[in-house]
């Protein structure tokens, strides 16, 4: 009796076991099922996407990660889902459009069918869409078409936009300074400055600020020398003093020239020394010094004697060879000038 208690029990164990396993891999290929369901999912929401049908696209995301967040196509998925959500205004409408033209290189270079789409834009409700086809047509307006003044319109209306976050604002603050400095309205990209606020970025303002004082520097130094130009010649014609000039120059321009080429010769032998170096700056330096010299030197000699007037030629003339440096690093290259803070 007790051998067959033993036996039964044996069975019901063995019972057991096949159940519990039964059950597993029942479990398991239910897990592998669903699996395989959220791929396809996924997968089919991707080509969703690809065909701008955003909304069976949102609704395939969500679904499949619903029912295997563990895929990996998932994290894809839940930003890409974030986004649509984001641009989901009249049923994707706009931003369907605006993805027909962005995901086409045609289209994005056809002026006409970027006009069309600015048009319907101010159509568009308020938000991510009708901003990103601002940004959009902006870049193509001041790259492909050039067309500058209407990249600035709609360059305005991000940065002014409540719904821009900070780095749009500051990138298109940025891009609209650089086409008002670009036809030289610092006035303007003051205002764009401005306008940005507290969320532009705070070098963009230093950067104005700074070619400003260039301009103020640059007009300073043409009225400068203008201005010792005109007083040397009124000077020398007037008065009989034509003679005067005439014979101090022709004594000292040999001079002249030689201290001239000496401050050209030395200054670019001195800058070819270091490693970063270049010469130029001198050398064109160096040219631009004769003439101010000479008109210097014919003002000397038929200026007036008092110590008023010889300090004041002095100082007319040591600003205008100062005047003439900053407008040759002006032309050469203005990072000589920005490594001085102008």
């Amino acid at each position: 009796m007790q051998a067959v208690l033993s036996a039964v029990r044996v069975l019901l164990a063995g019972l057991v076991v096949l159940a519990l396993l039964s059950r597993s891999t029942t479990a398991g290929a239910q897990i592998t099922e669903e699996r395989d369901a959220a791929e396809a999912i996924l997968k089919q929401a991707e080509q969703d996407d690809e065909a701008l049908a955003f909304a069976r696209a949102l609704t395939g995301y969500d679904e499949g990660r619903r029912r295997d967040p563990g895929s990996p196509r998932a994290p894809r998925a839940e930003a890409r889902a974030a986004i649509l959500r984001g641009h989901a205004e009249r049923d994707f409408g706009p931003f369907a459009e605006l993805e027909r033209l962005r995901r086409d290189p045609a289209l994005a270079s056809d002026a006409p069918a970027v006009d069309t789409l600015v048009q319907h834009a101010e159509g568009f409700p308020r938000g991510l869409v009708q901003l990103e086809v601002w940004v959009f047509a902006a870049e193509a307006y001041a790259h492909r078409f050039d067309r500058p003044a209407d990249a600035e319109r709609l360059l305005d209306k991000v940065v002014a936009s409540p719904v821009a976050d900070r780095v749009t604002t500051q990138k298109a603050a940025r891009d609209l300074v650089a086409l008002r400095v670009g036809r030289k309205d610092l006035v303007a990209a003051e205002a764009a400055v401005n306008l940005a606020g507290d969320r532009a970025d705070p070098s963009l303002g230093r950067d104005v600020r700074r070619l400003q004082r260039r301009r103020t520097l640059h007009l300073a130094a043409v009225g400068v020398l203008a201005g010792m130009v005109l007083l040397a010649a009124r000077r020398a014609l007037t008065g009989g003093r034509r003679a005067q000039a005439r014979a101090a120059v022709a004594r000292a321009w040999r001079l002249l020239v030689g201290y001239a080429a000496y401050v050209a010769i030395g200054g670019a032998v001195l800058a070819s020394g270091y490693e970063q170096g270049t010469s130029k700056p001198f050398l064109w330096f160096g040219l631009v010094l004769v003439p101010v010299l000479l008109v210097a030197r014919a003002w000397g000699a038929a200026g007036g004697p008092g110590r008023g007037a010889r300090i004041g030629r002095a100082g007319m003339c040591a600003a205008g060879a100062l005047g003439a440096a900053f407008l040759v690093l002006e032309r050469i290259d203005v990072g000589f000038l920005e490594g001085m803070g102008l």
